[in-house]
């Protein structure tokens, strides 16, 4: 059997540095001790190249497919007749078949072809592959979710560009690594699938809530009071941006994707760092009560996503790209201006003002055109406080979905690259 340094290709074979999408693992692979029982094999010992041929029909449907990236999975990528296709050195891809995408596997792009696409077609940049009798299916599925694997993918890359890696899989093929028994395969991709169950029993509660959110929103703010956005709130738009300069006061910058990706503004968050003037402090200074949204962005239905300011947050500012709402205290509560923002009517009407082609933004003049329901102050405080509820529900079956994924992470590092101590108290501990 070859050394292994057969398969590394060089220092020059890969691209070199730390700066790399978080779909690519760039380290070094490197096994242990082979564990007891273990055999350690070379890819093209357990995984087969299949070619099967497509002579494509013009009048003839075809399903094709894809690799999503960080292992997605395969899926479709629509149907198309065979004059359509450009490529016409197409392959036939079968239900069980392992396959991967050829410039995207530095990425992870690889997957099982689900029963749903056998029968699919792929072109020449796709290489399928099919189990050997040694190496079992689900196995496989959850190896290529290894550290491991992933920097053999890796390494197997040649280019000076991350994205344009030309995969050799002579190469891929010929790295070792190691695997289990068939029968003790089996068990560990039975564990592993036990956590894949609990996440998706637990995404399918997360969808379940946020449609009664939805739900929720559109009866109560079917209110049948309205008021222009900018007769309930003095809106202002930041100019503070993330360079810092040297005649200005160190800040905390709450930036654009701090509120696209998050209901509340609170003061745990991971702020930039960033300089404003005094002023601009004073001004742009998140309060208690205050609403943030978004002004500008790269597609119109991402205009006013908005997030709540629940208490003070001392050396905080709101950055550029987005707008401040301060609430008139005595016609509308913060929170709930935070979430009638949030309501489908209310983003329709602002993706309809916002101006732009390949960047869309808003001008102040668009708040004078904006409705948005304000029912007394009792009844709002009380839909905030119901909407605020169900985002806490939401927010821990999303913590829970973390943990097990975690947890899975964890088990699935110590049966399929853990020392044999590891693996047999994982299998005493795990009930299947």
């Amino acid at each position: 059997m070859a050394d292994q340094s057969e398969n590394k290709g060089g220092d020059d074979a890969v691209v070199w540095g730390s700066a790399y999408p978080p779909s690519i693992n760039a380290g070094i692979p490197k096994l242990g001790e082979l564990p007891a029982g273990w055999s350690r094999l070379r890819m093209k010992d357990m995984l087969e190249v299949i070619e099967r041929p497509v002579k494509l029909v013009d009048s003839q449907t075809y399903q094709l497919v894809t690799a999503k990236r960080s292992r997605g999975g395969i899926v479709s990528r629509g149907t198309l007749r065979g004059d359509e296709i450009k490529v016409k050195q197409q392959f036939e891809v079968r239900s069980g078949d392992f396959i991967l995408s050829n410039r995207q596997i530095a990425h992870g792009g690889c997957g099982i072809v689900p029963p749903e696409l056998d029968g699919a077609i792929v072109s020449g940049e796709y290489t399928v592959l099919h189990p050997k009798p040694q190496l079992d299916l689900q196995f496989l599925h959850y190896l290529s979710h290894s550290a491991y694997f992933q920097q053999i993918c890796f390494h197997s890359g040649v280019g000076v560009h991350v994205e344009k890696l030309v995969f050799r899989l002579h190469d891929w093929l010929n790295w070792q690594i190691d695997i289990p028994p068939l029968r003790e395969q089996q068990r560990i991709a039975q564990i592993l699938a036990s956590f894949d169950s609990a996440i998706g029993a637990n995404d399918f509660l997360v969808v379940a809530k946020q449609r009664r959110k939805l739900a929720l929103m559109q009866r109560l703010f079917n209110c049948g009071t309205s008021m222009k956005f900018s007769n309930v709130a003095k809106i202002s738009f930041s100019g503070v941006d993330k360079l810092a300069k040297a005649n200005e006061t160190p800040v905390k910058l709450c930036n654009y994707t701090d509120v696209y990706n998050f209901a509340r503004i609170e003061a745990h968050m991971p702020f930039m760092e960033a300089t404003a003037t005094e002023t601009e402090i004073v001004r742009f200074g998140l309060k208690a009560g205050d609403v943030l949204f978004t002004k500008d962005s790269e597609a119109a239905d991402d205009i006013a996503a908005s997030a709540f300011v629940p208490a003070d947050l001392p050396g905080v500012v709101c950055g550029y790209h987005l707008a401040l709402a301060r609430p008139k205290k005595s016609l509308i509560d913060g929170q709930f201006l935070a979430y009638a923002l949030g309501t489908p009517e209310t983003r329709n009407q602002f993706r309809k003002l916002a101006n732009g082609v390949t960047r869309f933004g808003l001008n102040l003049d668009a708040f004078d055109q904006v409705h948005i329901c304000v029912p007394d102050l009792a009844r709002q405080r009380l839909v905030a406080q119901t909407l605020h509820d169900c985002d806490l529900e939401i927010e821990r079956l999303i913590y829970q979905r973390t943990a097990i994924r975690d947890q899975q992470r964890g088990l699935m590092q110590k049966l399929l690259v853990g020392s044999s101590e590891e693996r047999r108290m994982v299998m005493e501990e795990v009930a299947v």
